[in-house]
């Protein structure tokens, strides 16, 4: 009985405590009609969508190294051969590209919208020499070559790979409208992120003037403490990465200098390219280079690291692998 009572006094207890408060906010999902004002704004912008400007389909000049035969390559040897050649110059085309996008409302009443890229791609070059190495059977040692024929006409030479990445937009509704309000910046991986993959560290841009900008990959230790672009954080559409030249003309141009992240991709191991808004497309020697600037208004710079092996090597053949950054920036300063 006694146990009867005391549990009938909790439940009239909890009944008094709860009665004067209001429900749960309800978690907001959005409405079809939130879908609509945000894809317009999308559509509004398309300069954001964009990621097919980072190809090129014309080719351009490369000084790569000769071709040499190390060690490691008599391990690879098909039939006691191995072909390699030299390229001088190449091409980042796109086969095949699929946006989609993803839309992700809060309770807050803001919307974050995951653009997810998938590519199918080529890496398309001119070689000028081949160099065909016999190696001998049963070998003295697993690096002695017997004959080395090399052949001089050039030809062209292509690799395909997949490639994938995504960017983030975020909007926010301010009672009455739909507003755009940051973006991140994208990292694209051919044919995805990994251990023999190339990675970014940094990327430092030099204006005219000498002053200077950088961008560096996404570090935990800089999420309070660093203020400037940071690949995997968010940037206010009014506060993108600005090159204003007060009067752009057709030499107007920006320094870059490249870092590779540590691992065991290696300096010596990779080759940098960049270009801005699908024009202009440059091979940075050593990751060291300049850029000449074109356009005005939001567009896409890119910064691209590619494994020098998929170059190189003919039979086996090399693998494409490479990232690349897409870094949208405001030419012409701010609206």
């Amino acid at each position: 009985m006694n146990k009867s009572l005391l549990s009938l006094l909790m439940i009239v207890g909890t009944l008094l405590i709860t009665c004067g408060n209001e429900p749960p906010e309800e978690f907001y999902n959005g409405t079809p009609e939130d879908s609509t004002a945000i894809q317009t704004l999308l559509d509004n912008n398309p300069e954001l969508l964009i990621t097919e400007d980072m190809f090129d389909t014309d080719l351009i000049a490369i000084t790569l190294p000769n071709v040499e035969f190390v060690a490691t390559d008599s391990y690879f040897r098909v039939d006691s051969t191995i072909i390699k050649q030299h390229v001088d110059s190449c091409g980042f085309i796109d086969i095949t590209r699929n946006l989609n996008y993803d839309f992700w409302f809060a309770k807050d009443t803001t919307c974050t919208v995951y653009l997810r890229d998938t590519f199918e791609v080529s890496s398309y070059m001119h070689w000028d020499a081949r160099y065909t190495g016999y190696y001998f059977w049963p070998p003295d040692t697993e690096t002695t070559l017997d004959t080395v024929i090399v052949d001089s006409t050039g030809g062209t030479f292509s690799l395909t790979a997949p490639g994938n990445g995504f960017r983030i937009i975020f909007f926010d509704y301010d009672g009455s409208d739909w507003e755009l309000k940051r973006v991140s910046y994208g990292t694209y991986d051919f044919p995805t992120a990994g251990i023999e993959a190339p990675e970014i560290e940094k990327v430092v841009l030099v204006f005219d003037d000498g002053t200077r900008d950088s961008i560096i990959d996404h570090h935990p230790s800089y999420d309070t403490l660093y203020t400037g672009h940071t690949m995997a954080r968010f940037r206010h559409i009014d506060s993108l990465l600005v090159i204003d030249y007060a009067d752009l003309t057709s030499d107007s141009m920006v320094f870059i200098q490249t870092t590779l992240g540590f691992g065991p991709v290696t300096d010596t191991m990779v080759q940098w390219f960049a270009s801005i808004g699908g024009e202009n497309r440059v091979w940075l020697d050593g990751g060291i280079g300049n850029l000449k600037i074109t356009g005005s208004g939001i567009t896409n710079l890119f910064i691209e690291c590619v494994v020098s092996a998929g170059y190189y090597y003919v039979q086996p053949e090399g693998d494409y692998k490479a990232e690349v950054w897409l870094v949208p920036v405001r030419i012409g300063g701010s609206q």
